[in-house]
């Protein structure tokens, strides 16, 4: 039985990250140092380059906010009505100067400026280490993130393998088989979308060298999936199969369903798709309206299928480097 009960990475680094800021800060006497260990948990992310970012947005927003409102309560006075004045004057700064991150941790520092005696700059000083040890310490523990490829590895293997079987279904249905899609459309659809947020995370965990290869992967099986759930499956429910046309066409189905993998170039296939076209000039026109029809309809599948195939292409040609590397 899977406990109700369980801690997460980043539950586990802001309690740690959390202790250390507290810790630095009581060992260096600062007044107020537990407000270290508040910063360290606010400033705590997902991903290495968002937690860069809201840490820079912090410390700026804070510094303004706080010598700001210092200012505000020297030349009026240390009154509710000032604090009132200071969000009211502050808070649409920030947001313009798009330091809205900062908004919530430059408040307690500001609000601790408020209720201190001490009111000198020797107390700013003090808030400005708080801060830097925070925020600091933050950025520290965000550093590790543990790494998300072997899940998106093993995402990419289950998305394949329910594209060949949609593809090999839509085969059968077309050679006169009952067969249901809707299971296999249901799941890949929840896959790309789980496998998309994975490697959007690996994509900002990256400063250095940005990786948007799964990126890039998973969004090309997306544009594929619509274009296969949305045009194609649609025309087959509303035609007649018996022809002699879509038992070509359901071949070609099989064999796409079997080569367009994460390494195949596709150009086989769009070799395959050029005969197929050749095959079907060479065969008679159609003598009924309703033949006219039929075969208009599975064209446009097979136009549909080729973008499928296309995409697969401009896939390998951009990541071409990679994949034969591998």
């Amino acid at each position: 039985m899977k406990s109700m009960f369980s801690i997460g990475q980043r539950t586990i680094k802001t309690a740690i990250g959390s202790g250390i800021s507290l810790i630095i800060a009581e060992a260096m006497h600062l007044q107020n140092y537990s407000t270290a260990a508040v910063v360290t948990l606010l400033s705590i992310q997902n991903t290495k380059r968002k937690s860069f970012f809201v840490a820079i947005q912090r410390f700026i927003a804070s510094v303004i906010a706080m010598f700001f409102g210092w200012m505000l309560f020297e030349y009026l006075s240390y009154h509710p009505l000032t604090v009132v004045i200071y969000f009211l004057l502050t808070i649409p700064l920030l947001v313009t100067l798009k330091l809205q991150e900062g908004i919530i941790p430059s408040s307690v520092i500001v609000l601790q400026i408020y209720v201190s005696t001490d009111k000198s700059i020797g107390f700013l000083y003090n808030q400005v280490l708080i801060l830097a040890i925070g925020i600091g310490i933050a950025l520290i523990m965000n550093t590790y993130m543990p790494s998300i490829e072997k899940k998106m590895v093993e995402t990419q293997k289950k998305i394949e393998q329910n594209f060949k079987m949609l593809l090999l279904g839509i085969s059968l249905k077309m050679k006169g088989k009952d067969e249901d899609l809707e299971e296999y459309i249901k799941e890949t659809n929840i896959l790309l979308q789980n496998a998309k947020a994975l490697a959007f995370r690996q994509v900002e965990n990256s400063f250095i060298k940005t990786n948007v290869y799964y990126l890039t992967y998973f969004e090309m099986r997306e544009r594929q999936f619509e274009i296969i759930t949305n045009q194609i499956i649609p025309i087959l429910k509303q035609i007649d199969i018996n022809f002699e046309h879509a038992k070509i066409i359901a071949e070609f189905f099989e064999d796409t369903g079997v080569y367009l993998k994460e390494k195949s170039t596709g150009i086989e296939l769009l070799g395959e798709f050029n005969h197929m076209m050749q095959e079907f000039k060479r065969m008679p026109l159609p003598k009924t309206r309703d033949e006219f029809e039929t075969r208009a309809n599975l064209m446009k599948v097979v136009y549909e299928l080729e973008k499928v195939i296309t995409l697969k292409l401009e896939f390998y040609a951009e990541h071409r480097t990679v994949l034969e590397t591998e």
